[in-house]
Formats: structure tokens, C-alpha cells, sequence
């Protein structure tokens, strides 16, 4: 009888693991009927997926205008070691004429051109001005103030033409000092190239470049010349302010093929309404002998107010106020894009 126990009791075992071998044996076989025959190589499960959507092309930049008006284009920018400086387009548009002021090149009445200097260095003369101000007047801007694009843009949206002024040696130079990057005859042309390039990278819009100061230097052949050069090569025009009677820029611009304009009157060297008004009949006076004048004032609320006053009935006198554009002589003016 033990001996019979023993034999039950080895029984047992032996069942369990054939039962467990042949679940096994079910599971594999459920396996393979669900991923593939282990003959075929590895299981490989195949998905069906949409294809995943193009990458857009990165965005280009695109021209910046206010009121309708451009203030900012990148095909009129490269990018060079001094900041984005203003360029002639590869089929010929330059700033000149992108950023240039609508005028009728038909309007056969005399031509008044005013430049009204220093905005962006006092916030409430400057507003004045933008408010006050005929669209026609050209505004230029000191390049040291930090926000001077946004007062940039406030006038090309009023529709005013700009000019960037850079500083230049004046007669009495360092005591009087227009500021950090001056040019100066002292050093050399590839030194003035340099600091040009600082100011004209310090805002976009502007149609050319004014002198701030620069009595010595508008004198000085052989150190304006290279300058006018880069700017006429920049489709820029140049306006030298009137300020100096011994000033070279007409011939020199001449020499350089850069279009140039020179102003003939000071309105404000006395700052009074009297003296200004005056100024202004000397300046239609001109304009009637000649067919053009131009005439720079700085932004005194005595100029601003007399100028915008004088301008209002410049019209009943036969007369028109254009933008410094205008004004170029037609002999040295570039054709129109």
C-alpha cells in the first residue's frame, strides 16, 4: 500500500506541467497567428500614416510703411560689419527715389525746398513740428537719440521726405564738438567711410544726408570728396545746409556724380518772427530769379510756427513748396526709376 501512495503522489506534478506546457504551446500559436510565421524572419508591424505636412519656406522680410508711406525696405538694405546700410537696388531703384516725397516734375511754378534740422533731440520741439509743419518741409535727424526710429516714422507718416544729419569738423573743432563719430580732415577717407556708416545705420527712410556742423569739413576737397562719393554711390542725395560760405560741396558732388542740393538762406540765424519772415521773402525772391531755392531752419518754435504760417499762402503767390527731392538741379538729377 505505500508503495501505491508514492506513485499517486508522483503523478501529480507530471499533469500540471503537461497542462501548463500545452497553454504554452496555445499562447505561442495565438502569437504567431497575430504577428506572422517566425519562418518569415522577424514580426514586423506595418502602420499606415499620413505624410507629415511640408515645412513652410521661412518668411522674407517685407517693406515697412506708414501711412502708406515707405519707411523701410530690404531690397534698399544690406547688411555689412557697420550695420544695415542703404543700397541701390540690382535693377536701379535706390532710396532716393523709393523714399522720395510725390511731386508733379511738371509743376512749372518756382520751387521752394525748406529743411527744418535737429528733430529727435527734444521730444516736445519735435512733436511740434510733426504737428505743425506742411507735409512738403523736409525734417533731418540727429543721429544720437536712441528711439529715432519711432520719430522717423512719425514723419514719413505724415509724408515728410528725411534726411539723416552727420556730424561734421567745424572751424573751431574740438571745442566745438557735433558729437561721437565727427568726420574730420585729419583722418583718413577709410576712417570717414567708417563713421559715415555709423549714421547712416541708425535709421531707415531717409532720401540723403545733411551736415551737422561741418564748416571745416564742407571746405576740405580732398577729405569730402571719398564722402560724397559713398553717398552718391548709396542713391543718396546730399543737402549742405547753407551754413557755410566756403563750402566745396556743389563742385565736389559734381566731380562724384552724386546728386547735391545747397541752400541758400539760413531762416533762423536771429530767432524772431521778424527776422524769419524776412528770410523767407529773400528766399521767394530767389526762387522766382532762379526757378529753385532751398533754405535750412532749426527747430525753434519761432520757426516752426512762421514757417508753417507762410506756408499756408505760398499757393495765392504762385509759388510751391516741394520736398529737397525737388530741388536737386535737373542737370545733376538721377532719372526717375
Amino acid at each position: 500500500m505505500p508503495r501505491v501512495k508514492a506513485a499517486r503522489g508522483v503523478a501529480h506534478p507530471l499533469s500540471l506541467a503537461f497542462f501548463t506546457l500545452i497553454i504554452a504551446l496555445a499562447a505561442l500559436v495565438a502569437v504567431i497567428a497575430l504577428t506572422g510565421n517566425p519562418s518569415d524572419g522577424d514580426p514586423v508591424v506595418t502602420l499606415e500614416l499620413a505624410p507629415l505636412p511640408a515645412a513652410p519656406p521661412p518668411a522674407q522680410p517685407q517693406p515697412r510703411f506708414v501711412n502708406g508711406n515707405l519707411v523701410s525696405d530690404p531690397a534698399l538694405l544690406e547688411q555689412t560689419p557697420d550695420g544695415q546700410l542703404p543700397v541701390i537696388t540690382a535693377d536701379g531703384r535706390a532710396p532716393l527715389q523709393a523714399y522720395a516725397r510725390p511731386f508733379d516734375a511738371a509743376d512749372t511754378r518756382p520751387r521752394i525746398a525748406i529743411v527744418i534740422g535737429g528733430l529727435g533731440i527734444r521730444a516736445s520741439a519735435t512733436k511740434l513740428a510733426l504737428d505743425h509743419l506742411p507735409p512738403a518741409v523736409t525734417l533731418s535727424f540727429a543721429p544720437y537719440v536712441s528711439d529715432i526710429q519711432h520719430w522717423v516714422d512719425g514723419a514719413r507718416g505724415a509724408g515728410h521726405e528725411v534726411l539723416v544729419e552727420v556730424p561734421m569738423e567745424p572751424f573751431d573743432f574740438p571745442a566745438t564738438d557735433p558729437g561721437p563719430y565727427t568726420l574730420t580732415a585729419a583722418v583718413s577717407a577709410d576712417e570717414n567711410t567708417r563713421r559715415l556708416s555709423w549714421a547712416l545705420s541708425r535709421f531707415t527712410g531717409y532720401v540723403g544726408v545733411t551736415n551737422l556742423l561741418g564748416g571745416r569739413f564742407l571746405g576740405e576737397a580732398g577729405a569730402l570728396n571719398p564722402v560724397l562719393a559713398v553717398i552718391g554711390k548709396r542713391g543718396l542725395l546730399f543737402f549742405d545746409n547753407g551754413a557755410n560760405s566756403h563750402s566745396l560741396v556743389a563742385e565736389t558732388a559734381a566731380q562724384v556724380n552724386a546728386p547735391a542740393v545747397t541752400g541758400a538762406i539760413v531762416l533762423d540765424a536771429v530767432q524772431s518772427r521778424q527776422a524769419v519772415a524776412a528770410k523767407l521773402a529773400e528766399l521767394e525772391s530767389r526762387a522766382r530769379a532762379q526757378g529753385a531755392a532751398a533754405a535750412s531752419g532749426f527747430l525753434y518754435p519761432v520757426t516752426i510756427q512762421t514757417v508753417a504760417e507762410w506756408a499756408s499762402t505760398l499757393d495765392k503767390r504762385g509759388l510751391v513748396l516741394a520736398p529737397i527731392s525737388a530741388a536737386i538741379p535737373r542737370a545733376s538729377a538721377p532719372p526717375a526709376p
